[in-house]
């Protein structure tokens, strides 16, 4: 599952998980991964230096987002350091998750840069999470506290959404009201087959 920066795929995720699918974000997983100690965590701090760490170890991920939204080439070389650890953590979470018995029947994978970074191919099946992009600038500045130059340098840093959803399997309309998105995360569900007559009711 992708979509773009505040096009709301924490809040289909959170659907998902309210009828029993399990969703890996990859976002929390690269959050882990460069944690100090980590190979991926050794490797930042030889390509980029101890500017871009906090004094306890920890990466300064406020400083690296300025660089790599600055500097393509940079972002490349995070991106090349990063994605491996991030994906072979993926591929670890999903062989544990089909190892149960029985195994759920979907597991989503929360990819935001899925198609960017040419990921597609690694998934069964893509979803896109759409919102107009005057949301995604009405949300990032709102709810992130962003200005509008930040807000408008993250969308430029990502594919529009419109070149997204004809890449897609299903798209998942988030521009209306969350319970509007929550009926679209169930109409997905059941265009799958997977029954959703159980879940609670909001």
């Amino acid at each position: 599952m992708t979509g773009g920066i505040a096009s709301g795929k924490s809040l289909v995720a959170d659907f998902l998980r309210e009828f029993g699918i399990p969703v890996i974000d990859t976002d929390d997983i690269a959050r882990q991964v460069v944690a100090p100690g980590h190979p991926a965590w050794h490797r930042l701090g030889a390509a980029f230096g101890p500017a871009y760490f906090h004094p306890d170890g920890h990466l300064d991920r406020a400083a690296m987002a300025r660089l790599v939204f600055a500097n393509p080439d940079a972002r490349r070389q995070l991106e090349a350091i990063t994605h491996p650890a991030i994906f072979a953590e993926v591929d670890r979470r999903i062989a544990d998750l089909q190892a149960m018995t029985p195994p759920p029947p979907l597991i989503v994978v929360v990819v935001p840069l899925l198609y960017e970074v040419g990921a597609a191919g690694r998934f069964d099946l893509t979803v896109v999470v759409y919102a107009t992009p005057e949301q995604q600038r009405a949300r990032l500045q709102h709810d992130r506290g962003y200005t509008a130059e930040e807000a408008e340098a993250r969308l430029a840093a990502q594919m529009p959404l419109a070149d997204k959803l004809p890449l897609a399997d299903y798209v998942i309309d988030n521009s209306g009201t969350p319970a509007q998105t929550r009926t679209h995360v169930r109409a997905f569900l059941d265009a799958l087959g997977i029954p959703t007559d159980n879940a609670p009711r909001v």
